[in-house]
């Protein structure tokens, strides 16, 4: 629910449902429901919206440059596409971004990019900050030049055309697939395989600029190919840029115009037949089989997927499995890792006040009782972390924690996160800087007695999910 999820959750619908007019597709969309799911967006938005008009990672932080931009590009596709746009704070937002265009004359060259693109979306760029991005090309890696690309063509400028050359160079290709390798994040600000993000913003360039580019193809199947999971890629951030490089190329591409059957086999056993036309294009549940342990040999197994017929097939494969085992990440660069402790805030009478002894956890938990729990994070600096604890099922969150004063304050006692949340059966910290040490402390009230088993408190960075620590699972008893 940050600004970025708030915003990638809503987008797409967005840009899917004009695209689907443009390509007058039958529509699998619930009006009603999409236009629900936007109005609750915007005043999502419009409530995390900074006094100074720009927007952070949440609400309580800092305004940030890329998160703005995001913003701007996306309520000035929204009002595009004839959703009500609150003007005068969209016109907030731009000010605060070309404020920040002339206050910091090296901003870094990708980010100067996508915030021109951002205005440029909604007509608000000029020839002085389309040149100063121009100028800074040289600096821009293969994403940064896609960024100035679009927003030299949002501006009718006809150097777009130069900058969409000077990016198909760029592509790494093989008799298959072409991609843009990326590592970094420039937009957020850390390492990480962002190549989906690259590849989808070239793939928008070159299918607006050089729809007849023969890498086009080969770059939408690299795509495709490289979902995390079967359905998605890494991340709310990069699904939602590639769905929105994507819809450009189906456009141009004439992919939907199909008319031809698929053949599904697992070692060797048809599981699956169907044929598929232009009616199946957006269809919101795509035929799928699902198997079971029972139906599969241990060890090495195979699919063979058979098609017949014109149109282009994707196809993808997903497995999943759960484990119990504690995960502690690190390697030689990067470590993270979170402990879990309980105590129990004991109440004594000081003076005509109440204060409590803050003491380690240990005999019998009975209804009634407070009790603290501390996570304890160390590790590497990061980047926007998420810290998640699990509840025992027979308590409830205290909300405020402000109102129970301790009679000996500790060190590692406060309120050290961007934002906090509490849900039915967990609880949740964000983090926007982590620099290597941080506590995060809650209170529980046990409500219910009972024997019951707590599973382990986690942390891990949001655009990076195969980075995870957590802890041991816990048992507690309440009589």
């Amino acid at each position: 629910g940050c600004t970025e999820q708030t915003m990638s959750s809503f987008l797409p619908d967005i840009v899917v449902a004009r695209a689907m007019k443009d390509l007058k597709l039958e529509s699998t969309i619930d009006t009603p429901e999409l236009e629900k799911k936007i109005r609750a967006g915007l005043q999502r938005l419009y409530d995390f919206q900074h006094d100074d008009g720009g927007w952070g990672w949440w609400k309580e932080d800092e305004s940030m440059v890329f998160m703005t931009s995001y913003v701007v590009s996306g309520l000035a596709q929204a009002r595009d596409a004839g959703y009500a746009v609150d003007g005068q704070r969209l016109k907030n937002a731009e000010n605060w971004l070309k404020g920040q265009l002339q206050q910091h004359e090296h901003m870094r060259a990708d980010l100067r990019a996508y915030v021109v693109y951002a205005l440029a979306l909604d007509k608000q760029s000029d020839a002085k900050m389309l040149n100063d991005a121009y100028d800074a090309r040289d600096k821009m890696s293969s994403q940064g030049l896609a960024m100035l690309g679009l927003a030299l063509h949002a501006a009718a400028d006809t150097r777009a055309t130069e900058i969409a050359d000077q990016v198909e160079k760029q592509a790494v290709v093989n008799e298959r697939e072409a991609h843009w390798p990326s590592k970094y994040d420039y937009f957020l600000e850390f390492y990480i395989d962002d190549s989906a993000e690259s590849t989808a913003y070239a793939v928008r360039l070159l299918s607006l600029v050089k729809p007849q580019s023969p890498v086009l193809p080969k770059a939408a199947f690299w795509l495709v190919n490289h979902r995390d999971g079967g359905y998605y890629w890494l991340s709310t951030k990069q699904t939602a840029m590639v769905v929105f490089g994507l819809l450009e190329y189906v456009k141009i591409s004439h992919e939907f115009d199909a008319d031809f059957t698929a053949n599904v086999y697992v070692n060797d056993k048809l599981v699956m037949t169907r044929h598929f036309t232009r009616d199946d294009a957006m269809k919101s549940e795509l035929p799928h089989v699902v198997l079971t342990a029972d139906q599969l040999r241990p060890g090495e197994n195979t699919v063979r997927v058979q098609k017949s017929g014109a149109g282009r097939l994707y196809w993808s494969a997903r497995g999943e499995y759960y484990s119990t085992e504690k995960k502690f990440f690190q390697n030689n660069k990067i470590s993270l890792s979170i402990a879990r402790d309980y105590y129990r805030l004991v109440p004594e009478k000081q003076g005509e006040k109440i204060v409590y002894d803050l003491q380690p956890l240990s005999g019998d938990v009975h209804s009634g009782d407070v009790i603290a729990v501390r996570l304890s994070v160390s590790g590497s600096e990061w980047r926007y972390l998420l810290v998640e604890d699990p509840i025992p099922a027979g308590a409830e969150l205290i909300q405020r924690d402000d109102l129970y004063e301790l009679k000996t304050r500790t060190d590692w006692w406060g309120w050290w996160y961007t934002r906090r949340e509490f849900h039915d059966d967990h609880a949740a910290f964000f983090q926007t800087y982590f620099d290597g040490r941080k506590d995060y402390v809650y209170l529980l009230k046990m409500v219910n007695p009972g024997k019951f088993r707590i599973s382990p408190a986690s942390v891990q960075p949001m655009y990076q999910p195969s980075v995870i620590s957590t802890t041991d699972a816990a048992s507690m008893e309440v009589k």
